[in-house]
C-alpha cells in the first residue's frame, strides 16, 4: 500500500493497514559537525570522543564519532519523516533491545528501515491497537549500525 500524501488525505497508516512483514524505509540523512555539536549541547554529553579530535585520533575509532543515542534519535526522526503514523499515531510506548553495532561517523549517511513484526488490539483502550516494528539504522555502506524494537500505540478506524 502506498501512502497518499495529497492535501486532505489521511496521512499514514491506521492499525488495520499494517500487515506483519511489511517493510518501510526512510530517505537518508548525513551526520554533520553541527549535528554532533548540537546534540552535545542539548544533552550535556561533552565526552571527548565526540568533540576532541586529538583524543579521538588516539582512540580505537581513530576519529571522532557521533553520540550513540543520536542514532536512536535520528531513527525516530527519519521514521517520522515517512509520515506513516502522522494521523493515527497516538504514543511511542517503548524502544526495546536497542543495540549499538557500529560507530556513527561524521559524514555517514544513515537511513531507517523498519519491519512490522507484531500487532494486536489494545486490551485497555478500545479503538486503539499496538504495533511493534523492528527498526534498523543503516549507513551508506549498507551496514546496520543500530537496531531494536519500537512499540507504538495507534488508532483504529472508526467502525
Amino acid at each position: 500500500m502506498k501512502l497518499d500524501l495529497s492535501p486532505g488525505a489521511p496521512r499514514g497508516y491506521w492499525f488495520e493497514d499494517f500487515e506483519i512483514g511489511m517493510v518501510m524505509e526512510s530517505p537518508g540523512r548525513t551526520i554533520t559537525e553541527a549535528d554532533i555539536l548540537n546534540f552535545a549541547g542539548l544533552t550535556g554529553d561533552f565526552t571527548p570522543i565526540h568533540l576532541d579530535d586529538t583524543f579521538a585520533r588516539a582512540s580505537i575509532y581513530g576519529e571522532r564519532i557521533a553520540h550513540g543515542l543520536m542514532g536512536l534519535v535520528f531513527a525516530q526522526g527519519l521514521i517520522s519523516l515517512s509520515a506513516h503514523l502522522w494521523d493515527a499515531g497516538v504514543a511511542s510506548l517503548s524502544w526495546k533491545n536497542w543495540e549499538f553495532k557500529e560507530p556513527l561517523r561524521l559524514g555517514d549517511t544513515v537511513r531507517a528501515r523498519w519491519t512490522l513484526t507484531d500487532k494486536r488490539e489494545s486490551r485497555s483502550r478500545p479503538g486503539l491497537g499496538i504495533i511493534t516494528e523492528f527498526v534498523e539504522l543503516v549507513n551508506q555502506h549498507g551496514s546496520t549500525v543500530q537496531h531494536g524494537d519500537h512499540v507504538t500505540l495507534v488508532k483504529k478506524r472508526a467502525a
